[in-house]
């Protein structure tokens, strides 16, 4: 009895292991070979999968896209129905003997809705077509479509594997509403990227032309016009943040020339940095980029100075006699002038309680730079105030440069550096 139990359990420990080795040995995860996405009004998507597979394995398990599905059918080549269990998103179809799958469903899971606008949401694992509904008009893709096309009044798109997302709204292109819609837009995406500092002349030029459109009737011109002054806008946002970076890394690679005393062609690499930056303050920026380039390779090919031929001992003694002389002078011309030494010695006596009631906008970074100014007889150099503040270059360039706009501080040019200067009408009147 003992061996006809321990028998038993050999063989459903046997079968156990089969049937495992089964599941994990003959069913495939399969992926679309095509994938078409068809849009509805009422944000329904119809979903169409085609998969090519092996027929030799009994099942094949796809994932498919949302949560609830209804009126889902799964058929072979031959349009017949073939058996499935779905698991959560996970769909285990029984495909023995066949070689193509079509899987249909209706979800409403890959769409949202606020207020007009509709966004259809979804993480593709291939090329994925899609046709929005009848008269619906984009407003955002978040990827550049392979192809955009339009035929009775639809719209289709091929997008390329990955993370889609697309922004539309239904109704008649040109309509009064709808170019408020953009107007409203392309307004809202100015104001944001103008809050950020950047300068947007053309895109603000192009906003008013739609508003005169708008104006005048001309709906679908406006809309047009709207969509430009967005597009600029967004391009315009992208260079200057590119320019910001660039002049940024021109600033690193003369740093790093200075330091490394290749003082040969820095000049040129110092003077296209500030041209650069005086460009980005015009708003200019694809301008400043193409300087911050040319300064970080100037800056890059600068080397260091090489003297060709040395002085003997006895030039270098000529010399030393001829430094001893001239300081030898300059200390008895200041002695002789002692109340003028001291009255080009005396310190300033700034009041910084003053300037910051005037200005009670300012940033904790800024009035720590002032005090430091204060502290440092009223100036100091730009690199000294960047060392003390401990701000990225970039950050203490545009701190220096809204000083500077507020009219508290003056720039000028020292020995090629910014000599950062507190105004006179802040000094405590004697």
């Amino acid at each position: 009895m003992t061996k006809k139990r321990a028998y038993a359990y050999l063989i459903f420990t046997l079968l156990a292991l089969l049937a495992l080795n089964s599941q994990v040995t003959f069913s495939q995860e399969a992926d679309p070979e095509a994938l078409l996405l068809t849009v509805y009004p009422d944000g329904f998507v119809f979903i169409d999968y085609t998969l090519s597979v092996d027929e030799t394995f009994p099942t094949q398990n796809i994932t498919v896209f949302g949560q609830v599905l209804e009126d889902l059918l799964v058929v072979d080549a031959n349009g017949l129905p073939l058996g499935y269990s779905l698991i959560g998103s996970s769909l285990n179809i029984y495909s023995l003997g066949t070689n193509e799958i079509d899987v249909t469903y209706l979800t409403q899971d890959l769409t949202s809705k606020d207020g007009r606008y509709w966004t259809l949401t979804l993480n593709a694992p291939i090329n994925t077509r899609i046709i929005l509904p009848l008269e619906a008009a984009i407003i955002s893709l978040n990827k550049v479509p392979e192809m955009i096309q339009t035929s009775n009044d639809k719209v289709t798109l091929l997008m390329n594997a990955s993370e889609i997302e697309v922004t539309y709204v239904i109704g008649i292109v040109g309509t009064e509403e709808h170019a408020q819609l953009v107007l409203d837009e392309a307004e809202a995406a100015i104001m944001e990227i103008q809050s950020l500092g950047v300068i947007l002349t053309e895109a603000k030029t192009r906003l008013q032309e739609a508003e005169s459109a708008f104006s005048l009737g001309n709906y679908a011109e406006a809309e047009t016009l709207g969509n430009e002054a967005k597009n600029l806008a967004v391009q315009t946002n992208q260079t200057a943040t590119q320019a910001t970076s660039k002049i940024a890394e021109a600033e690193n690679s003369v740093a790093n020339a200075e330091n490394e005393e290749r003082l040969l062609g820095l000049n040129d690499a110092q003077d296209l940095l500030e041209q650069a930056k005086s460009a980005y303050e015009l708003g200019n920026y694809s301008e400043a980029l193409s300087l911050a380039a040319q300064a970080i390779t100037d800056a890059e090919q600068s080397t260091v100075v090489v003297s060709e031929t040395f002085p003997t001992l006895e030039v270098l003694g000529a010399i030393t006699v001829l430094v001893v002389v001239v300081l030898g002078f300059f200390f008895i011309k200041s002695t002789n002038k002692p109340k003028q030494a001291v009255a080009q010695q005396k310190k300033r006596r700034i009041d910084s309680e003053r300037i910051f009631r005037a200005h009670n906008d300012l940033m904790p970074e800024e009035k720590q730079a002032i005090q430091f100014l204060v502290d440092n007889n009223g100036e100091a150099f730009e690199a000294e105030l960047y060392d003390y503040v401990k701000l990225p270059r970039t950050t203490t360039w545009r701190m220096v440069k809204r000083l500077k706009t507020m009219g508290i501080i003056t720039v000028t040019k020292f020995r090629r550096q910014n000599l950062v200067r507190l105004k006179n009408k802040y000094d405590v009147k004697e």
